[in-house]
C-alpha cells in the first residue's frame, strides 16, 4: 500500500516536473518569437517608412534638376549646401547624445526630456552664436557670382529659416527613435514632402519656380515638421520647466572631444562645392551639386544606421560586440563592391537620373558612387563608434590632421577648378575618414578589454 502511494506520488512529481518544464519553456518560445516580431516590424516600418520619404526626397531633387536652369540650380545648390554644412556646424553632435546617454532608461521619461532639453538648449546656442557669420559668408560667396541682392537677401534668409527649424526636427526625433515610434516619425515628413512635390510641380507649370521659391518652401516645410515632430514627441518624454545645469553639462562632456572634428567635418561635407564655387564658374557648381544628387542613394542606408543599428550597439553586451561590429562593415561592403562596378562599367543609368544637360559627365560618375561608398562605410563606423561612447581626443586629431594633409597638398598640386578635380578632391577625402574611424574602433575595443581586465583582476 505505502509503495504504492509513494509510486503514485513519484508519477505526481514526474508529472507536475514536466508540466513546469513546459510551462517555463513556454515564456522563452513566446519572447523569442515576440522578439521576432518586434524586429520584423521595426523593419518594415523603417523600410516602408523611409522608403516613402527618400523616394520623394529624391523626386523633388531630381525634378529642380531638371526644371531649374543651370544657374538657378547653382544658385539653390549653394543655399542647400549651406544648409548642410551650418546644420552640423550649429549641431555640433549635440542631438545625437540623446540616445546613448539615455541607453537603457527610456521608460524614464523624466529623464529623456531632460536629455532632449539640454541637447536643444545648446543647439539652440549655436544657432544664434553663427548665425552672423552664416549670413556673412553666404552673402559674400553669392556676391562673386553677381547675383542681384534681392535674390542674395532671399535665399539667406531661407538658410537661416532651415537652419533654426533643423534643430527643433533633430532634438524631438529622438524620443521617437528611442521608442521605435517609426510611424510617428515618417508619416507627417512623407505628407509635407508630398505637398512641396505638388506645390513644385504647378509652380513649374506656370513658370513661377525659381531658386528663392525652391528654397523658401523648402525652409517653410522643414519648419512645420519641427512643431508636427514636437508634438508627436510629447508622450514620451516630460519636458522640465526649466534647464538642469548638470545635465547640461553632461551632455557637452560627453560631445566634447568629438567637437572639433564635427565641427572640422561640417565644412568638409560640401567642402568641394564651396571650392568649386570659389575657384570655379556657375556651371562648375551645377555639375558638382548634381553629381551629389547620387549620393541620396546612400540616404536610406546612412539613416538605417542612424535609426536601427546605433540603438542596436549601444544595447549590446561587451562580448556580442565585435561580432556584430564586423558583420554589419561586412554586409556595407558587399552591398557596395557591386555598385561600384555597375557604375563604371554602365554610367548611363546615372547620367539618365541627372539629365541631358548633365550628359557630359561620363567619366566623373563611378568615382563619385566610389567616394559615396567609402564615406557611407566610415559613417557606418563612426555611428557604431559612437554607439559604444568610442569618442576620443586622440580620434579626433588623427582625423583633423590626416584630412587637412590630404586636402591642402591637393590644393597646392591638383587644385579644384573644374569639376573633375571636385570629384577626386571628394575621394580622398573619404579614404582620410574610413581611416580615421577605423582607428577609433580599434583603440575602443583595445580600451575595453583593459577595462575588462581590470575589472576582473579587482575581482580577484
Amino acid at each position: 500500500m505505502t509503495g504504492r502511494i509513494t509510486s503514485g506520488w513519484r508519477r505526481k512529481d514526474r508529472s507536475a516536473a514536466v508540466d513546469d518544464a513546459v510551462a517555463n519553456s513556454r515564456p522563452k518560445t513566446s519572447n523569442s518569437s515576440s522578439r521576432k516580431r518586434r524586429v520584423i516590424h521595426l523593419l518594415s516600418s523603417f523600410f516602408l517608412g523611409h522608403g516613402a520619404q527618400l523616394g520623394v526626397q529624391v523626386l523633388t531633387g531630381f525634378m529642380l534638376l531638371r526644371w531649374l536652369s543651370i544657374e538657378a540650380y547653382a544658385q539653390f545648390s549653394l543655399a542647400y549646401g549651406f544648409q548642410l554644412t551650418l546644420m552640423s556646424l550649429m549641431d555640433l553632435g549635440f542631438t545625437s547624445t540623446i540616445v546613448p546617454l539615455v541607453g537603457e532608461k527610456r521608460e524614464d521619461k523624466a529623464l529623456v526630456g531632460r536629455y532632449v532639453r539640454a541637447a536643444k538648449y545648446w543647439r539652440d546656442l549655436s544657432f544664434w552664436v553663427f548665425a552672423p557669420f552664416t549670413c556673412a559668408g553666404f552673402l559674400y560667396v553669392m556676391h562673386k557670382h553677381q547675383w542681384n541682392w534681392w535674390l542674395q537677401i532671399g535665399l539667406a534668409s531661407s538658410v537661416l529659416l532651415t537652419l533654426h527649424s533643423s534643430g527643433r526636427v533633430s532634438c524631438f526625433s529622438a524620443p521617437l527613435f528611442l521608442f521605435r515610434r517609426l510611424k510617428e516619425y515618417y508619416v507627417p515628413q512623407t505628407i509635407t514632402a508630398l505637398l512641396r512635390v505638388l506645390s513644385y510641380l504647378v509652380l513649374y507649370t506656370f513658370g513661377l519656380l525659381g531658386s528663392f521659391v525652391a528654397a523658401g518652401l523648402s525652409a517653410l516645410i522643414i519648419t512645420v515638421n519641427g512643431v508636427v515632430l514636437k508634438r508627436e514627441a510629447a508622450p514620451f518624454m516630460e519636458w522640465p520647466n526649466t534647464n538642469d545645469r548638470e545635465t547640461n553639462r553632461e551632455v557637452l562632456r560627453y560631445i566634447l572631444p568629438a567637437i572639433p572634428a564635427i565641427a572640422f567635418s561640417a565644412f568638409q561635407a560640401q567642402i568641394s562645392l564651396f571650392l568649386v564655387s570659389i575657384f570655379g564658374g556657375t556651371t562648375n557648381i551645377a555639375e558638382v551639386a548634381a553629381l551629389g544628387r547620387l549620393g541620396q542613394i546612400f540616404t536610406m542606408l546612412m539613416t538605417f544606421n542612424i535609426m536601427v543599428i546605433e540603438p542596436y550597439m549601444a544595447r549590446r553586451e561587451k562580448a556580442q560586440v565585435l561580432p556584430a561590429y564586423l558583420g554589419f562593415i561586412a554586409a556595407t561592403v558587399v552591398i557596395c563592391i557591386p555598385l561600384v562596378l555597375i557604375a563604371f562599367r554602365f554610367p548611363m543609368p546615372f547620367l539618365w537620373l541627372l539629365g541631358n544637360k548633365y550628359m557630359s559627365l561620363t567619366g566623373e560618375i563611378g568615382w563619385v558612387v566610389m567616394s559615396a561608398c567609402i564615406s557611407h562605410l566610415a559613417g557606418l563606423i563612426w555611428i557604431m563608434n559612437r554607439s559604444r561612447k568610442w569618442v576620443f581626443w586622440s580620434g579626433t586629431a588623427v582625423e583633423i590632421g590626416l584630412l587637412l594633409a590630404a586636402q591642402i597638398s591637393f590644393l597646392f598640386i591638383v587644385g579644384v577648378r573644374t569639376t573633375h578635380e571636385a570629384v577626386m578632391f571628394n575621394l580622398i577625402s573619404s579614404f582620410c575618414y574610413i581611416v580615421a574611424h577605423g582607428y577609433v574602433g580599434l583603440l575602443g575595443f583595445f580600451k575595453s578589454d583593459i577595462n575588462v581586465e581590470t575589472t576582473q583582476l579587482r575581482a580577484i
